[in-house]
């Protein structure tokens, strides 16, 4: 569609299940506007904080990140891209590093027009310590996001 304000859509997953509510509302949109969707995974490669005086690089083997790859490949295929409709345009992006920063990156590398993704992902510790993903890249992303939350489940004041 040459009239599409979106042409580029970025569907961000941790696999969580507020992550897929968040694909079926990507996939459609971008069905609907005639958009690539970017499927887009980031594999966090740094320990404790996300402030860069203190990005640790964790020492892992070769086989670790084959490992982990072929592990975010094959859950991308089975969750996400077995679901998009006969000839859905979409690419797979496996990135490194800490998410928010990552994601927003990517954003403004190619030119996306709508990341879509889930209000909530990491619990507990994780989420203490590095604060909402979805939070960072709403505040820091070159363009509109949208973010998806599990029906019913609101966060409680």
């Amino acid at each position: 569609m040459a009239d599409s304000p979106m042409t580029q859509i970025a569907f961000c997953t941790d696999f969580s299940e507020n992550a897929d509510d968040a694909f079926v509302l990507a996939k459609d949109l971008a069905w609907h506007y005639g958009s690539t969707l970017h499927i887009v995974h980031v594999m966090v490669t740094f320990s404790l904080a996300p402030v860069p005086e203190v990005y640790v690089p964790l020492d892992y083997d070769a086989k670790f990140v084959e490992r982990a790859t072929e592990a975010a490949k094959d859950a991308i295929q089975t969750r996400y891209v077995s679901r998009l409709k006969e000839k859905q345009p979409y690419e797979i992006h496996l990135l490194s590093g800490y998410a928010a920063t990552e994601i927003v990156g990517f954003a403004e590398k190619q030119t996306i027009d709508l990341i879509v993704m889930g209000s909530r992902g990491q619990t507990g510790l994780a989420h203490v310590f590095f604060g909402s993903t979805a939070d960072r890249v709403v505040r820091k992303a070159p363009c509109s996001v949208l973010t998806v939350r599990i029906p019913g489940k609101a966060e409680k004041p």
